[in-house]
């Protein structure tokens, strides 16, 4: 009960955190640390983006490839070849090992090699019009455990259909955020167009 009224209360709320983004208005909902106990490997983040749902991860992480397979093992788990919406997963598994490979080259010849933390930006969004996942090589600044992105080169842009889409915000949402099925169903309203 107390959690369902904080939900309403932040869902409320939400318009009036708004704060500036690089390329438009974003209005942060809800966030969480990746896993819900440190070591923390990143964080999760429901955000509005002018009229876009987007579940954004932001993962720092010294075991950035563990990390991937464990997205990979539960994306593999979630969506079986049965379930419709399997081939957007298998398709968005094989470009997030792209984007960790590219990620993990470009490690290897930076100067600082001190700080061994690898990066990667995932973006589920839904628009009006369009879903897609897009994956990004950020760059970060670090405030106590949470996240900053300061800057993100794009890796890949992947469009997918939106109830593969829209079920996904769904199961990261009840993952990462802890939350009941109805509390994320009123966290993720309005949706932006029809499904």
């Amino acid at each position: 009960m107390i959690r369902t009224l904080v939900v309403c209360i932040i869902c409320l709320l939400a318009p009036t955190f708004a704060f500036s983004a690089q390329e438009s208005s974003e209005v942060l909902i809800w966030r969480a640390l990746i896993p819900t106990k440190p070591p923390y490997q990143g964080e999760v983040r429901l955000i509005r983006r002018d009229s876009a749902l987007i579940m954004q991860t932001i993962l720092y992480s010294k075991v950035l490839k563990h990390v991937i397979a464990a997205i990979q093992k539960k994306e593999f788990k979630t969506w079986p070849e049965d379930r419709e919406g399997w081939i957007d997963s298998r398709r968005y598994t094989d470009e997030l090992l792209r984007a960790y490979e590219t990620i993990q080259a470009r490690a290897k010849s930076r100067k600082n090699r001190e700080d061994r933390h690898l990066t990667l930006l995932i973006e589920f969004v839904l628009e009006k019009r369009h879903s897609y996942v897009a994956l990004y090589a950020p760059i970060l600044t670090k405030n106590g455990d949470y996240l900053s992105v300061q800057d993100k080169e794009l890796l890949k842009k992947l469009r997918t259909s939106r109830s593969y889409l829209y079920n996904n915000l769904q199961e990261i949402a009840q993952d990462s955020f802890q939350l009941e099925d109805h509390e994320v169903l009123k966290l993720l309203r309005p949706i932006p167009g029809e499904l």
